[in-house]
């Protein structure tokens, strides 16, 4: 198994590859820079320091840094060296409950915690995991102290037993209710991912661009399967370079400028910026109000580097407001990029080989559909078409088996399920013991099904291709930042934090009688401000007439209260104080909710 190893050899090894920018107090970034020579040097010994802990192939090192960081790449790679697997840490969402569950259903070996890990979250895993080594990446990276303990490992150790079925990496994915899943991906699906983006990007071997210089500039956390991906192609692509930054920031735009814009030869060199539309909501609030960062230098320049820039965006719809800003802002279109955590990012693409003409005009044939069966307004958002025979993908009448319908393709217009196959498609999920939720997730013939959207498909007027549409979502999450948040973990967060911060008892679980406890609390997502962002609107029932007697309190107080105490998917940016309906069962009926919850704040981009 190779892919790695010839990017960094010897003819390349004085090459720069990574550049870092860390945000400092007076809000200025401070750019440092690797060779590759530096950063295989780092890895050798993360490498040499996973050897000493004991971990060896096919076993699992939690990666729990709380930014974008090189001590994380740098494991990444030396991950490589001994078949270890890295398991990403939300360091934006995860609470301690959920990373304790993280290294146990893992069973990982090693925990890497960086300086910003709270000193609660390392109390909470040493006492869970007492044999777990917990290690300071940057000491095992770093000349000198824990470091000088351990060998580099020589270049003839790199991928040596390694093969495309090995797994490669386990990133978490929320899911629509319970504990997460850990979705274990192997080498070969970031092989793929790799072919998919530079066929859609026509950097292929023996395409327009197969040997054109490539940057890449990085600000999505890495604990995502965006940047996760996005960096592991970075890592196997000779001559490219990474630009890595420690967080968004309204300084990301002049990073992202300046590497547009460096001499010499800017105009032939590809910039590739992954991002979400949500950056572009804030890009347009910064130049409409004339406070872009003054390091950009000024409208013209941005748009001169956007202009050179393939920005990716995925993660949510991109609709005729983020496709007009882009147009505005940068004189192009974005390149639309569709897939999830399941199939290592990448399933669908805007296709270059168009005209910019062309693709607008297939995301205006989304935006004005009508349902071929009932005529009314049914408008979709264009996710693009899949790599074949890299990726494939359809869209299904039903994806229940014995079904009438089952896994069989719909007609042009109309609304189905999407799913996927290829080598992009995941292995499985972590503890998995008896195979079923796989088996449930990736049916007969290799086709994963549990994307939760209904889509459908159009052909293009000008070249008769596939083009894909988004519709909307057939399962119970957030869309926000760019991640998903299940509305139930959101629930369950959102309830605790109410009962401890307004001295109320335990909220009603779903499946109790009513008056079991002093309230209910649900959540639903509405576009009411972005097309592409949900905002969090939460209900509350308050039963009793101590509860009930709190109701002003709350609603003055919750949403500061909760920003300083919730993970950003339960924040309320709405809340409504009525009945929470439900079926006989107890089980929220969201769809209900929903229409109540519009009914007060209107449709907004519904």
């Amino acid at each position: 198994m190779g892919g790695y190893w010839p990017a960094f050899s010897g003819a390349h090894a004085d090459d720069k590859f990574l550049t870092y920018y860390t945000i400092q107090p007076d809000k200025s970034i401070e750019a440092t820079s690797y060779s590759r020579a530096d950063v295989l040097l780092m890895a050798q010994r993360a490498a040499g320091a996973l050897r000493a802990a004991g971990v060896g192939k096919g076993e699992c090192v939690v990666h729990f840094f709380s930014a974008n960081s090189v001590a994380d790449l740098a494991f990444r790679l030396g991950s490589v060296m001994v078949g270890a697997v890295p398991v990403t840490i939300n360091w934006q969402a995860d609470t301690r409950e959920r990373v304790v569950y993280k290294v146990r259903v893992t069973r990982a070996k090693v925990v890497l915690a960086d300086a910003g890990v709270g000193a609660d979250f390392r109390e909470a895993i040493g006492a869970a995991f007492p044999g777990v080594a917990v290690l300071d990446p940057a000491a095992m990276t770093t000349a000198g102290g824990a470091a000088a303990a351990f060998a580099p490992l020589a270049a003839e150790e790199w991928e040596s037993s390694l093969g495309l079925a090995d797994t490669r990496m386990v990133i978490f994915t929320s899911g629509t209710t319970g504990e997460p899943k850990g979705v274990r991906t192997a080498y070969s699906a970031y092989e793929c991912n790799r072919a998919s983006f530079e066929a859609l990007l026509l950097m292929a071997p023996g395409a327009r661009d197969a040997d054109t210089p490539s940057a890449f500039v990085l600000v999505n956390p890495s604990h995502h399967t965006n940047t996760s991906a996005v960096g592991d192609w970075c890592l196997r692509r000779p001559g490219a370079e990474m630009h890595l930054v420690e967080r968004y920031s309204t300084l990301h735009w002049a990073t992202l400028t300046n590497v547009a814009l460096a001499e010499p030869d800017a105009a032939k060199r590809r910039v590739i910026a992954p991002m979400v539309a949500r950056h572009f909501d804030f890009l347009d609030s910064l130049a409409g109000a004339g406070k872009l960062p003054p390091q950009v230098g000024g409208p013209e320049r941005l748009r001169q580097a956007l202009a050179r820039t393939d920005v990716l965006i995925g993660s949510a719809p991109v609709g005729p407001t983020t496709v007009e800003r882009m147009q505005r802002l940068a004189g192009a279109l974005p390149h639309v990029r569709f897939g999830s955590t399941e199939t290592t990012l990448q399933v669908l693409g805007t296709p270059l080989t168009q005209s910019p003409e062309e693709r607008l005009a297939a995301f205006q044939a989304g935006w004005s559909h009508v349902d071929p069966v009932s005529g009314a307004p049914c408008r979709g958002f264009f996710i693009g078409r899949d790599h074949a025979p890299l990726t494939e993908a359809m869209v299904v009448r039903s994806l229940t088996v014995g079904a009438d319908g089952y896994m069989e393709q719909v007609g042009e217009g109309e609304g189905g399920h999407l799913v996927c196959r290829g080598d992009n498609v995941m292995q499985g999920y972590v503890g998995d013991a008896d195979g079923a939720l796989t088996a449930a997730a990736i049916h007969e013939g290799g086709w994963y099904t549990k994307f939760g959207d209904v889509c459908f498909w159009l052909k293009d007027a000008s070249d008769g291709g596939t083009n894909l549409y988004w519709q909307s979502r057939d399962s119970h999450m957030l869309i926000r930042g760019g991640s998903n948040y299940a509305y139930e973990q959101a629930n369950g967060e959102l309830g605790e934090f109410i009962s401890k911060q307004y001295a109320l008892g335990s909220a009603t679980p779903a499946d109790a009688a009513p008056g079991a406890g002093d309230f209910v609390v649900a959540v639903v997502g509405l576009k009411l401000q972005s097309e592409h962002e949900d905002d969090c609107v939460a209900t509350i029932e308050l039963v009793g007439e101590r509860a009930q007697s709190k109701q002003a309190e709350i609603a003055e107080t919750i949403k500061a209260h909760a920003k300083k105490n919730c993970t950003k998917g339960a924040v309320p940016d709405h809340v409504r104080f009525a009945p929470v309906p439900k079926s006989f069962k107890g089980a929220i009926l969201y769809n209900d909710l929903k229409k109540d919850a519009q009914a007060e704040f209107g449709k907004g981009f519904e």
